[in-house]
Formats: structure tokens, sequence, C-alpha cells
């Protein structure tokens, strides 16, 4: 009987095929089989990647030999599982199961992935113990282990005081010195080395390639004997990672065979370099696509803007995973496109795949795009749960998501319950303060960041400075820009300098704002220009906002916000000539108001509006409470600005834009004042 199924077990090509014979053998009551078959059943069990089958049949067994032990432990180090694989060998240990040098050689391995130092110290007395202390097979493990570790002093003078070497041993030891860092002594052993393999001219090869020395990594390539795939693809990877793909494209051609992850190198390598149609010509040529081919395309176009093919693309897949899901999410994300990131995310919910990390930042991005708050939270508590709470990014987006959302309150509650604080969650909350014109707050958390030792960056520095720009703030703005140029040495950006500008302006120090702009060691940007020509309108200063608008007018002559402004200068002025000149330069550069939108979220729902909007299907009840409302603030006392150019009335601007209307003097001043750009605060 053993015979038999011995040999169906041989035959098992496939997990299906595995569970049939063993369901048949528990029909038959023929389960009770010798440890060799169901040491093959393990193994089988452990080649096809269900370790959760095999566990469940190794528990069955009343006394497991040291074979089928360490058949479990090498399946689960094999399926990277490798807490699970030292579990067991713990389990085995506690029944006083003597290892074999395999089960040892194992859970090396294990360790040496875990980097679990302090347990693999633990292991020599046992290899001793049990006299596998001159075995060559554990002690090769216990080099790779060493040098997984970092301690390569170590793995040297095991290597240097061992009896016998094989090429593994020899092969762990240039391996290691490579991914230490130590390439020319990895190249001293491999000179030294009588037989060399495929392994080592690889190893070494990837070492060259690490350090980008590409050179004398193609000079090895050349004095190869014999060359493996993974040698070929390790010489494309290298050089796509330095962007020369015409030598990748000439070693590409020259393959004598090829793998779809050879391919996909390819792909990924011109997608990289933003050569969109070669890579596509790649992926179109390709015999065979897996699911990486598709999304390396896919985050290709998306990353290049051209949402639509990647969303075609998308569509044709026939398989995806969550990394397609979320790459095409993101996309949408990234490129302002939220709405349609929540749509997409409705149709991935139909779908059994779990949700990571990089998945959930993309979906409270979308939800804090739109400021939709409850949509958010019902993600959060129905289809992710608790378990990413203590991811800090997932922490700091949603800090992030409910500031933006005007819920400042709950920002700060999510602030104090993260378990780890790190620069991003203190960037992210005073830049929610300052937002806020929750000044002192903002100013009260970057003193006990630094009292943490935690040493700020520009972007710090940035949310600060906003503050104090709120908070009208001169002189201590005025520290916090020298702390950050000459404690901290940090080369302020164009934003710090149009916060610092507008610190000034606002402040009536129009003179040492203009002293600032002319200080600056980048080119003045209109943001800088821009919070120049609110300071001056704030304070009436005429000539100091020509200077400006000038400037402005060259940067981004299409921008109506500052035509407007200028002219709103000249009539408080009383210049009426220049007001009908500044007109007659609007018409002239044809120049026009993008259309406005805003939107609110209702029972998790959007409901967006534009200028003119008469489509939603509630519009007159909302145009009628509009008028009502419009009522109630005359009677409340609400006058129009005599002294400028009227709207004509208070809600028609929601309905049609006119070639005069007028900006709302405070909305133009906000949108030039430099904010904090922590987690996606614009300026």
């Amino acid at each position: 009987m053993n015979q038999t199924v011995s040999h169906l077990l041989q035959t098992c090509k496939t997990q299906k095929c595995l569970k049939s014979i063993h369901a048949h053998l528990l029909v038959c009551g023929s389960i009770a089989l010798s440890d060799l078959v169901l040491n093959k059943f393990i193994r089988l069990c452990s080649r096809f990647g269900a370790m959760d089958y095999a566990r469940k049949l190794f528990d069955e067994i009343t006394e497991p030999n040291p074979f089928l032990w360490t058949s479990m432990i090498h399946g689960y180090v094999e399926n990277s599982q490798h807490i699970e694989a030292f579990s067991v060998f713990r389990d085995m240990r506690d029944r006083d199961v003597v290892p074999l040098n395999f089960t040892i050689s194992s859970i090396l391995k294990a360790l040496g992935r875990l980097k679990w130092l302090r347990d693999g110290e633990g292991m020599f007395g046992l290899i001793w113990k049990c006299g596998f202390g001159f075995d060559l097979l554990v002690q090769n493990a216990m080099i790779d282990c060493f040098m997984r570790c970092g301690e390569v002093d170590c793995a040297r003078r095991l290597f240097d005081g061992m009896e016998e070497k094989d090429i593994i041993s020899w092969n762990s030891m240039v391996s290691g010195y490579v991914s230490n860092g130590g390439v020319e002594i990895a190249r001293d052993l491999f000179d030294s080395m009588v037989e060399k393999n495929v392994v080592s001219w690889t190893s070494l090869i990837c070492g060259y390639v690490r350090k980008g020395d590409m050179v004398e990594a193609r000079n090895l390539f050349e004095d190869m004997p014999s060359k493996d795939l993974v040698a070929w693809n390790v010489m494309i990877s290298g050089y796509m990672d330095i962007g020369d793909v015409h030598a990748a494209s000439f070693l590409f051609q020259a393959m004598p065979f090829r793998e779809t992850g050879t391919w996909n190198l390819m792909i990924s390598g011109y997608c990289k370099v933003g050569e969109l149609e070669r890579a596509r010509d790649y992926f179109e040529q390709m015999p065979r696509r897996n699911v990486a081919s598709w999304t390396m395309m896919i985050d290709g176009y998306v990353k290049s803007g051209n949402l639509h093919e990647a969303r075609r693309l998308f569509d044709e897949m026939p398989e995806k995973n969550v990394i397609t899901w979320s790459t095409m999410i993101g996309g949408y994300t990234k490129h302002g496109k939220p709405s349609a990131a929540l749509e997409l995310f409705k149709s991935f919910k139909k779908q059994s795949l779990e949700m990571d990390g990089t998945f959930i930042l993309s979906i409270i991005s979308a939800c804090s795009q739109l400021g939709i708050v409850d949509a958010a939270e019902s993600i959060m508590s129905n289809d992710v749960g608790s378990r990413y709470f203590s991811d800090t990014c997932v922490v700091n987006s949603l800090i992030d998501l409910y500031a933006k959302c005007g819920n400042i309150e709950k920002a700060s509650q999510v602030f104090e319950m993260a378990d780890k604080k790190d620069l991003h969650c203190y960037s992210t909350m005073i830049a929610a303060f300052a937002n806020h014109g929750l000044v002192e707050k903002a100013v009260h958390l970057f003193e006990d960041m630094q009292k943490e030792n935690i040493e700020p960056d520009e972007v710090i520095f940035l949310g600060v400075l906003s503050a104090c720009n709120h908070g009208g703030l001169i002189n201590e703005g005025r520290r916090y820009f020298k702390q950050m140029t000459e404690e901290f040495k940090i080369q302020p950006t164009e934003k710090h300098y149009a916060c610092m500008v507008d610190i000034l302006g606002r402040g009536g120090f129009l003179e040492d704002a203009n002293e600032m702009i002319l200080s600056m060691h980048v080119a003045p940007t209109s943001a800088v220009w821009g919070a120049m020509l609110a300071a001056c309108n704030v304070h009436r200063n005429v000539q100091m906002a020509e200077i400006a608008a000038s400037e402005l007018f060259k940067i981004e002559p299409e921008n109506s916000g500052n035509y407007i402004l200028l002219s709103n200068i000249y009539a408080d002025a009383g210049r009426w000539r220049d007001v009908a000149r500044v007109r007659a330069m609007i018409r002239e550069h044809h120049v026009r108001k993008n259309r406005g939108s805003s939107w609110i979220e209702l029972d998790s729902a959007v409901h967006e509006f534009v200028m003119g909007d008469v489509s939603h299907l509630a519009a007159d009840r909302i145009y009628f409470m509009l008028s009502l409302l419009n009522e109630e603030m005359k009677l409340s006392g609400y006058t129009k600005d005599k002294d400028r150019n009227p709207i004509s009335t208070l809600y028609p601007s929601f309905l049609s834009l006119t070639s005069d209307i007028e900006i709302d003097e405070q909305l133009l001043i906000s949108s030039s004042t430099c904010q904090g750009t922590s987690n996606g605060y614009r300026s």
C-alpha cells in the first residue's frame, strides 16, 4: 500500500491532486502510513505553498521523528515563514527530539533572514552539544547567518578556521561581503578561489552593479565562462538602474533565452526613464505576460499622467492583485481624481483581496482631497479595521484628513493616541494647527518636538512659519527663519521665502519684504511675488504693487487673480484709468477665470457644484434656500462694498460668470499665502 501511495505522490503535480490522494486515504482508512510517505506529503505541501495544510497533517502524527520535524521546519523556511519555523523548532526541543544537521542549517537560515543574531548565538552551544561543530553543512549555514546579521568578522573567523571548505563556503563569503559593502574584499576572495561556478561570478557582478561600477561588472560578465539567466538579468537590471537603456537593450537582444522576468526588467526600465512607447513595444511582444507585466505598464502610464491608457490596460487585465488595484487607485488620487479613486474602490471591495498599507493611504488621501470624513471613517471601520492604526503613515494620513475636513479636535486626538510620534507626525499636526489659526498650539508643539530631541526639517519649519504668518507673529517668524538657516543649516526654498515675505508684508514691513526677495538665492516664484502683491493690497502701496504685478504677469500671464487684485489696488487709490488699463490687458491676453467648484458630503456621498450648475436633482430647492439666505443677510445688515464694482447679487455668482466679476479680497490674500506642505497641504 505504501509503495502505491509513494508512487502516486511522485506523480503529483498540484495541490488539488495532493488533497485528493489524502482524502482517498482518509476514506479508505489507510492514513496510518509510514514516516517516509508522511514525509513526502509534508514536502509536497511545502512545494505547493500549503503549509497550513501540512501543519494539520503534522499535528495528527503522534510521535513525529526528527525527519518529519525537519521537513516541517524546512517547509516553513522555504515559504519565508521564518517565525513559524522557529516556533516549530522550539516545540521540537521541548519534546527533547535531537535535531539533525539539516534541521540546524534550516533554523540558521531562518534566523539569518530574521536577523535574530541573539537567538543565533544561542544555537552555537546546541550545535556543539549535538556534535555538529565541524559539520560542513552547519558551518556554511553559520557563515550565512553571520553575514546576514552584519557580523562580518565573526563569519571570517569561522571561515578561516574551517578545516574543510567547499564552493558553498566560498560563495557564502563572497556574497556576504558584497551584501555588507565589502566588494573589494569579496574580489580578493573571488580571485583566490580554485573553483568557481555561476553563483560565484554572479555574486561578484551583483556587488559591482550595486556599487554602480557597470564597467567592472561588464568586464566580469564578459569573462564569465558560462552565463545563466540570473547573470543576464543582473546586468540588464544594473544598466536600467543607471538609465543606460541602450546597453540594456543590446544585452537583451544578445540573450540566448529569456523569461518573463527579463521582459519585465525591460518594461520597468523604459517606464522609469519615461520611454513608454518602447516599454509598450516590449509589452506587446512578450510571449507570456504575468500580473507584474501589466502592473508595470499601468504604473508607467500613471506616472506619466496618462490615466486614460492606464485604466484601459487595467480593465483589460485578465487577473489583478492588490498591487495592481493600489497602483490604479493611487494614480487617480495623486492626479487629483479622488472621486474616480473611490468609485474604483467600490469595485475593489467585490474582490477577495486584502488591502495593504499603501492601498489604505491612497484611499485616505482620496477622502482627504474630497473632504469627506464620514466615508473615510466608514472605510476604516468596515473595510480596514484597527490593525493598521499602529502604522505611523496611516496615523499621519488620518491626522491630515481630519484637519483638512475641519475637525481639528479629532486630528489632535489621533495625534495624542499615536504610539510613536515621528518627525512627519509632528509636521502634520503643526501644519494642521497652523492652517486652523491655532498659532500658539502650533508653536508650542514645535517646541515640544525639539524637547524630544527630534531635529526639524525644512517641511516642519514651513509649518511653523505658516503658523507665524496666520498669527501675525513677525518677530517669531524672523527668529524661526534665522534658526532654520543658521542653527540647522537648512537652505530655504521659495515656499519659506513666500511665507516670510507674507509675514513681513502683512506686518507693514514692505521694504524688508522687498529686501528679502532681492536676497533670495533662487529666482522668486509666483508664490513669492503673489505674497508681495497681497501685502501691497493690504497696505495700499501702489508703487510696490506695480513691481510685484509686473513680475507676476511675466511668470503666469494667464492667472486672472493677479490682474484683478492689481485692479482692486488701483480702484482703492482712485486711479480709474489704470483700472481700465488692467481690464484692457485682461481682454487683450484673453485671460479667463477658471470655473470654480465646491462640494459637500451628505450621507457619505459627495455632491459637487460648478459655477452655473443647474444639473443637480435638487437644484430648485438649493437655489431657493440660497435666496432665503440672501434675504436673511440683508435683514442682518449685510451691505455690499460700494467703493468697487459690485457683484450683481449675492448668489448669482454661483450661477454665472461674467467678465467683470470681482474676486473677494480675503480669498485672494489667503490663496497667495504660503501654507505648510506637510502631507498634502498646498500653497
